[in-house]
């Protein structure tokens, strides 16, 4: 009898600990949204804490909805050139949908002349800026326009070079930091 009690209490604990680990494993909606030109701009991801640390989350589904009058257009993200991809993929970043603290995720976006947006991402390590292709917005994150267009050349040059001089002033997008 004591040990039909004890598989029973030990059942049950199994069965607690179990039902505790799933109990933080919601996934919580975040939003950021700005405005630039006649586009409202907005980040969105599904967030959870990351287990073993309080001040860091892992977040998925990464969207970009740009939306204006006439169009509302959504894109995964990174929302970056296949080339850039490959490049930081053959120096063994990778792009999957759950984005832990370590992986490129994104921090930052501005608009520039109501029609341009960047979108910085961080590591949270200190040797994102060497990195080929990097994507922080001062070095080589894409510029795209209002449409999900990436722009180049010589308009690009002149964003860049004034995204380098004020890389601040950014709407805050950064689910990763728990902070």
């Amino acid at each position: 009898m004591n040990s039909v009690i004890f598989n029973c209490r030990f059942l049950l604990f199994i069965c607690m600990v179990s039902f505790g680990a799933f109990a933080n494993s919601d996934w919580n909606a975040k939003a950021v949204q700005m405005q630039c030109g006649s586009a409202l701009v907005k980040v969105t991801a599904e967030c959870q804490m990351y287990q073993g640390s309080s001040t860091e989350n892992i977040c998925k589904d990464y969207q970009l909805e740009v939306k204006t009058s006439a169009s509302n257009k959504v894109f995964h993200l990174p929302y970056i050139p296949k080339e850039q991809i490959k490049i930081l993929e053959d120096q063994g970043y990778t792009f999957n949908n759950v984005v832990k603290p370590g992986d490129w995720a994104p921090s930052t976006m501005k608009c520039y002349e109501n029609d341009s947006i960047v979108i910085g991402y961080h590591l949270g390590l200190d040797e994102e800026e060497s990195v080929s292709g990097s994507l922080l917005s001062y070095i080589d994150a894409p510029f795209f326009n209002l449409s999900g267009e990436f722009i180049t050349g010589k308009k690009l040059s002149e964003l860049r070079s004034r995204e380098i001089k004020d890389p601040y002033n950014n709407t805050n997008i950064d689910f990763i930091s728990n902070r």
